[in-house]
Parts: structure tokens; C-alpha cells; sequence
């Protein structure tokens, strides 16, 4: 790094600190640059983006796509009503599951958003995190995707 680079005076939990010690250790990395690691992951996750669709009953097909569709091991066939209750739950473990996931979570209000045939991962006031998306098609029988 450049003499000139910015730098930040930072406090943690031991614990936190403890953690990325030891990532840094395994990882045959400094303390500093496995920070940078995992913020740089944390600020510029993967654009791809997982992608499933699901057949459901009454001439309705399912898609499921985002960053998190694999992340959470879901039923995504239940009804929207269950399905956001469940994805609320998922978010709120994963958002203490990793200091990734902290990072991810970080000055954001999430929240999962149903309307009448879709859901969204939010960041409230702001749009679309792009995290996880659920949209119900009508497809007609001899209609392709």
C-alpha cells in the first residue's frame, strides 16, 4: 500500500479482533490485509447472481434469483405469506452468522418486502438489495419462459 493511502483508527470486540487474527494467520496474510480482504468482499460482492424456477399449481411458475437464493435453504414452493416469515428469520441469523455478514448488514434498515405476487430483500427507503427476489408468473400452457 502507498504511503498516501487513507487509513482508519478502527474498535472492535476482542473477540472480533481474536477472529481475524486467526483468519489472518490461515489465510498467510497480514491482520491489515485480511481486513482489507473482507471489507473489499463485503463492499464489492459477486454480481451474479443464482437463479431457480419452480413449477407451481395452477398454471403459475416460480422464479427465485439473487445473491442469497443458495445462501438460504428454504421450501421455496410454500405460499409468499410463509415464505417471507421465513426468510425474515434466515436474514436475522445470517446477519450475526459471519463478520462477513455483519459487514454486509451494516448500516442498513433490512427488510423483506411482499406485494401481491413478488418478495424483495430491502434496504428500507433505498430499494432493492439485490439479495433475494421471489416473483410469481401466470404462465399459460403452450407459453414458454
Amino acid at each position: 500500500m502507498a504511503a498516501d493511502d487513507g487509513q482508519l483508527k478502527l474498535r472492535l470486540p476482542q473477540s472480533l479482533k481474536t477472529i481475524i487474527e486467526e483468519r489472518a494467520q490461515r489465510n498467510h496474510r497480514t491482520i491489515n490485509g485480511e481486513v482489507l480482504f473482507l471489507l473489499e468482499q463485503a463492499v464489492n460482492p459477486s454480481n451474479q447472481h443464482d437463479i431457480k424456477v419452480l413449477n407451481l399449481k395452477n398454471g403459475y411458475r416460480r422464479i427465485v434469483y439473487g445473491k442469497l437464493v443458495n445462501t438460504l435453504d428454504l421450501d421455496y414452493s410454500q405460499d409468499l405469506d410463509a415464505l417471507k416469515k421465513e426468510i425474515e428469520v434466515g436474514l436475522q441469523i445470517l446477519s450475526q452468522s459471519s463478520f462477513r455478514h455483519k459487514i454486509a448488514f451494516l448500516n442498513k434498515e433490512v427488510l423483506v418486502y411482499k406485494g401481491g405476487h413478488h418478495i424483495d430483500v430491502v434496504d428500507d427507503g433505498k430499494g432493492s438489495l439485490n439479495w433475494l427476489m421471489v416473483e410469481d408468473h401466470f404462465v399459460a400452457d403452450d407459453d414458454a419462459l
